[in-house]
């Protein structure tokens, strides 16, 4: 409530945020001339200049207006295509989408003006043109890629954040305020609460209240500087719902959105479709489509095989210890579990349950069966599972049944994509809590590339220190196996 408080005694509040969104943009703009310049310039050295062997006449003035011409072209295509617009940055690859299209066009404006302006029978190098195209693209690309990183940083200090009401503080209200208020980078301050039903100033979540009812927008608006509006369509009265659509939100200094009312329950995206000027919305199947599932596919069979390859030779040594250990036991045992979209499969593992010599491996002190668990290795002929397009490098949990799972939305997410041979519990960072189930449904609602790497490094990290450990007594949390995470209560209907 203090900080609700803090909130309506800053005057110059909302100027300050959208003086700060105006350099953001200006910046851009200096950042992508520079780069379109820089990008231009450096094909030029690479394929006229020297690097490259070229044999025609290269008229440097020439290339050095082209240069020039070329960047206002390049911005204004990126405007066009909403490279400045704010609800097009800092979040998604719509952005890097529109890089590549705005480049595209840039290159293609440039080609009809040599083509049009006939520059003494000028004829410009297509290797130029080509490696115009491609170095913009990526310098523009890893640029914004900075660029994100910078701003995220500076959100967590309160910049280029917007300020926001949420109306309706049902389960969805909720789920959103979490999402949030969870994601400091994510830009979206959640002020207060207004609902139909619940009384003014009763808590909601966090700090977050009901500050008043729909009706009371435009006023409590102003008080609190707002700077968007989320309306929960499922959480309001008809009639409040029909006044609200209805205001002219941009007069009264806040942009007006609409949730469908079905977050908690829906993981997977959207995608906005028109019908003869009737919007509909189509629900994806996957969490991970588009460019985001090519670059998963990628990280999970482009890294896949070479840990295929660089394992093979341990895997087959693991084997052997085994088959000598224990010569009437499968080396090799496999589990049924649920994958994405509720398909069962069967999951791979080393057999380190047998029994040797009259006793359970398990209960040998520092046996090799034990060994393998506590590191992990155990999982190996997973990669299998990976290759063949079953599970990911990263994901959720393998489940052999989802009984214990009773909030039937959480079932759905975790069908949304495949399961991992490792997930988030590995991590012990400020993004890791105290609920395993509630870290893999975050990770599933907010994944991005960027998201399995840390996870990926610190797996590989933690393996080198199981093995490298060898020797010493592991820790309880070690006995039970790094890789599974969680506690027993949640591991009963886990595959491990």
């Amino acid at each position: 409530m203090r900080r609700i408080e803090a909130l309506t005694t800053r005057p110059n509040e909302r100027s300050e945020n959208e003086r700060q969104w105006r350099t953001l943009i200006a910046a851009l703009l200096i950042l992508d001339a520079l780069c379109v310049l820089g990008s231009l310039t450096l094909a030029y050295v690479i394929r006229i200049d020297g690097l490259l062997p070229y044999y025609a006449e290269a008229k440097d003035e020439v290339y050095r207006s082209l240069v020039i011409i070329a960047i206002p072209l390049y911005l204004a295509c990126f405007a066009a295509l909403g490279l400045y617009q704010r609800d097009n940055l800092l979040g998604g690859i719509v952005e890097y989408k529109q890089v590549i299209k705005g480049c595209t066009a840039g290159l293609m404006l440039l080609v009809i003006y040599i083509v049009f302006a006939r520059v003494n029978g000028f004829e410009p190098s297509r290797g130029w043109l080509i490696l115009s195209w491609a170095l913009s693209i990526a310098l523009i690309g890893m640029m914004r890629f900075f660029v994100r990183r910078v701003v995220y940083r500076l959100r967590e200090s309160g910049w280029l954040t917007s300020r926001t009401l949420i109306v309706g503080a049902n389960d969805q209200g909720v789920a959103i305020a979490e999402q949030w208020m969870h994601n400091p980078i994510s830009g979206m301050q959640v002020v207060g609460f207004l609902d139909d039903f619940k009384a003014i100033g009763s808590s909601v979540v966090g700090n977050a209240k009901v500050i008043g009812r729909p009706s009371a927008l435009n006023e409590l608006s102003r008080q609190y500087r707002i700077d968007e509006v989320i309306v929960v369509s499922t959480a309001v009265a008809w009639e409040s719902f029909g006044e609200l659509v209805t205001h002219n939100a941009k007069t009264q200094g806040y942009t007006l959105r609409l949730s469908p009312g079905f977050y908690e329950m829906l993981t997977t995206g959207m995608a906005v479709t028109t019908k003869t000027f009737v919007p509909l919305l189509t629900i994806n199947e996957s969490r991970i489509v588009g460019v985001d599932a090519l670059l998963k596919w990628s990280l999970d069979y482009g890294l896949g095989i070479l840990l295929t390859l660089i394992s093979l030779p341990f895997g087959l040594a693991i084997a052997g210890a085994l088959k000598i250990r224990n010569p009437h036991a499968p080396v090799i045992v496999h589990n049924r579990v649920i994958g994405r979209g509720g398909k069962p499969f069967n999951a791979y593992r080393f057999n380190t349950r047998a029994r040797s010599g009259g006793q359970t491996a398990s209960n040998t002190k520092r046996s090799f069966e034990r060994w393998l668990r506590m590191t992990g290795l155990d999982k190996m002929p997973q990669l299998w599972n990976v290759l063949c397009g079953q599970m990911s490098l990263v994901g959720p949990m393998p489940r052999s049944s989802l009984n214990r799972v009773t909030d039937m939305h959480a079932i759905h997410n975790l069908q949304a994509v495949k399961p991992g041979i490792i997930g988030p519990w590995v991590r012990n960072d400020h993004l890791a809590s105290s609920d395993p189930l509630h870290d893999e449904l975050s990770y599933v609602r907010n994944w991005q590339i960027w998201t399995d790497l840390p996870i990926l490094y610190e797996a590989a990290a933690k393996l080198f220190s199981r093995i490298v450990r060898r020797g010493s007594h592991p820790s309880h949390a070690e006995q039970r196996g790094w890789l599974t995470g969680g506690e027993k209560s949640f591991k009963e209907d886990v595959l491990y």
